[in-house]
């Protein structure tokens, strides 16, 4: 046999026939909401010419390099802290594809060895990721200004049941403070931009390098989902700490001059509008520029303009004008620092008399020397980016969404860095292939289907009976005994209002499901837990909105009142709902836009209304609004995990660890969406373990028994 391997499209130099083992996998049953890849015990490569070469001579004790992430990671571009793309023939047939790691270099007297492993491309996948964040994938092409068309008009983006699946969605979501004639009209902050799981995922796999294919992920129901803003406040990284335009008026006596504000950014401005206070706990340093165009209408000695800090003067114009004189000029003070509770204004401190003086117009402005965060004010620009949750590592968001909706991630044995996704219930070819998603509430759960046809003739699946080496034992282990009791589906618990309410009713988190199989000799648990937190759902007594709530109540003075705040990361399904009272957004001056008798909507369901599918895995123990139709069991778990949880937990169940004799062509062509029969009966593949492509013996390889159940 002839084994050759290609890193980076560069042939490796072999002195034998490689001898390693390689283990391919699926699933790992012990541990219900894993996804493996495939690995191979350790390589050893010979340090020759050749090799020594393509690893960039990595083994000489002085060995130093630029790395350049844009090349090929071989030659003098190596590093060994990156994975260099993989590929293994035997006999021409490709039997491994992945991903190489560097993991030790032996020199014994004058000889050099390569220690190496292989990983599959979901491994190399999880590597390329690494420890980037959501907030370092771009969506700049979606900043828009905060204003009443760019929201009503986001609504149409998830219009119905169908959905876009990209831009930005603005749902009704109740951060507290932003109501208005009881819950019925809301201020413009209740609306923030929420972006699309389906693309989250996207940038997310292509940004690491990779491509994919998914017929789930472009269902509606995947591109209903959204990723609401999760901050206390909408904000966007600014320079411009404050500004403010003069206001046009006219003094006749010294006192602080009015200045009506454009962004106020971290600072708070008084009723009279003439003096700022800075709120914020990091002090900023920064330029403080004041402009003023002005006319003396009466007399006045000396006319003087201070810039103030906490009272004191920091900067000043003086000037001796004649009446009808007028004045312009500049005041710019760099190098201010501004800490938490400063104040600043401009004072007029002048022997005024008669008619006074008139500001025609001016700006007091603030440049930061680093960019902060500001609060976003109505009719202002949204720097998407910045709206992001933030601290959420790329991964921990891939793979909740992998455990959340039961999905498999599986490696194109054809095709580079490819990805296949596609949940438990559509992996399989046969007899599963008839469940084509379209959408969850139609045809992932449909009450009395029979989900498994596992006697469907036409079934293209692969029979391995006579593969099997009888010479050696066959192990059948019933299901139960690898798994624990209770199967626990939950999702993160937060702080909010109707969250800890409900956690301190019934002991557990809004949206948790535990599934008890009744196994008789284990009280163990087996828990998959999301990072999203769930979202109760709110109304309120005369009106027919209903929207998720995420605030604080605090007690002051024996009233409660709403606070905002900062929450863990939510999703949402998101859609248009129409023939509601008519209702206004507002601004802090009055309504802005028309009427309105639709809204965006953002909860667990799909409807508040006439939900069909629900983003929690149980159905929740009290809801926080009447809803007159039924509560729908098209739920997480129903839909995506039930009928797994019930295959590898029936009584019937069986775990087979077998040798089989399988050739080159076997691994070449193994494909973990085809069901296998050994003796008359199905069985699927989870893992082929420690196949050695030089030694023709039996591999060991792990099956569970396909179950024929009907899931209601």
């Amino acid at each position: 046999m002839i084994t050759e391997i290609y890193i980076e499209d560069n042939r490796l130099d072999l002195e034998k026939d490689l001898s390693s083992e390689f283990t391919y996998a699926i699933d790992d049953i012990k541990d219900f909401a894993a996804r493996n890849t495939n690995f191979s015990k350790t390589i050893v490569l010979p340090g020759n010419a050749v090799n020594n070469k393509l690893f960039g001579h990595v083994f000489e004790f002085g060995n130093a390099n630029f790395y350049n992430p844009l090349q090929d990671n071989v030659g003098y571009n190596f590093n060994a802290s990156k994975g260099a793309s993989c590929v293994i023939f035997v006999d021409k047939i490709q039997i491994f594809k992945g991903i190489i790691r560097l993991l030790e270099i032996t020199l014994d007297r004058g000889t050099i060895e390569y220690e190496c492993v292989v990983f599959g491309e979901l491994g190399g996948f999880v590597n390329a990721v690494g420890n980037k964040k959501l907030e370092e994938l771009d969506f700049s092409q979606y900043d828009h200004v905060w204003n009443y068309d760019n929201i009503t008009n986001s609504w149409e983006q998830a219009s119905g049941t169908t959905a876009s699946g990209y831009g930005y969605f603005y749902p009704l979501i109740d951060y507290g403070q932003v109501s208005h004639s009881n819950k019925k009209n809301w201020h413009f902050t209740a609306f923030r931009p929420a972006l699309f799981v389906r693309e989250y995922m996207h940038k997310i796999i292509t940004g690491a390098g990779y491509t994919y294919e998914s017929n789930f992920l472009d269902t509606d129901f995947f591109k209903r989902l959204v990723i609401p803003n999760n901050q206390k406040d909408v904000k966007k990284n600014s320079t411009t700490a404050l500004n403010a335009a003069a206001t046009v008026a006219t003094y006749t006596s010294v006192g602080e001059i009015a200045f009506t504000p454009i962004q106020l950014g971290n600072f708070t401005i008084n009723g009279t509008n003439d003096i700022f206070t800075y709120n914020f706990a990091t002090s900023t340093t920064g330029t403080i520029t004041l402009a003023l165009l002005g006319q003396v209408l009466g007399t006045a000695t000396i006319l003087t303009f201070e810039v103030r800090k906490n009272g004191i003067s920091i900067g000043t114009h003086i000037a001796s004008p004649n009446q009808g004189d007028y004045f312009d000029f500049d005041i710019i003070l760099p190098n201010q620092t501004i800490a938490q509770n400063d104040t600043i204004s401009v004072y007029i401190n002048s022997d005024i008399t008669g008619a006074g003086i008139s500001i025609i117009e001016g700006a007091l402005t603030i440049i930061s020397t680093t960019p902060v965060l500001v609060p976003v004010v109505y009719n202002s620009t949204i720097v998407i980016n910045d709206t992001i949750p933030k601290g959420i590592f790329q991964r921990d968001f891939f793979s909740s969404i992998i455990k959340m909706m039961n999905l498999y991630v599986v490696e194109d044995t054809t095709k580079e860095k490819h990805l296949k996704i596609e949940p438990f219930i559509n992996f399989y070819d046969t007899p599963l292939n008839f469940l084509q998603v379209n959408d969850l509430e139609e045809e992932l759960l449909v009450d009395n289907t029979d989900l498994l046809l596992l006697d469907d003739e036409t079934a293209q699946n692969i029979d391995w009976t006579y593969k099997v080496d009888r010479a050696k034992a066959m192990k059948v282990i019933p299901m139960g005994e690898l798994n624990g009791r209770y199967f626990e589906f939950k999702y993160k618990p937060d702080n909010d209002f109707y969250n800890e309410d409900y956690t301190k009713r019934y002991g557990q988190t809004y949206g948790d499901y535990i599934e008890d199989t009744g196994f008789e000799f284990s009280t163990d648990k087996q828990t998959a837990q999301l990072i999203f937190s769930p979202t109760p759902i709110v109304s309120y007594q005369g009106e027919d909105k209903r929207f998720s709530t995420i605030f604080k109540l605090s007690n002051t003075q024996n009233t409660q009142s709403e606070d905002t705040m900062e929450s863990n990361i939510r999703i949402l399904q998101v859609r248009k709902i129409t023939g509601v009272d008519t209702w206004h957004i507002r601004n802090s001056g009055g309504n802005v836009g028309g009427a309105l008798t639709s809204y965006g909507w953002g909860g667990h369901l799909d409807n508040p209304d006439t939900p069909t599918s629900d983003l929690n895995f149980g159905v929740p123990k009290e809801l926080y609004y009447s809803l007159a139709n039924q509560y729908p069991t098209a739920n997480m778990y129903n839909a995506f995990w039930s009928p797994y949880v019930a295959e590898i937990t029936d009584k019937d169940s069986k775990l087979l660890t077998c040798y089989v004799y399988l050739n080159i062509t076997d691994i070449f062509s193994l494909d973990f969406s085809k069901h296998i029969y050994i003796d008359g009966s199905l069985w699927r593949l989870n893992k082929v373990i420690d196949y050695n492509p030089s030694v023709p013996t039996p591999t060991k390889c792990e099956f569970l028994k396909v179950i024929e159940i009907t899931y209601t």
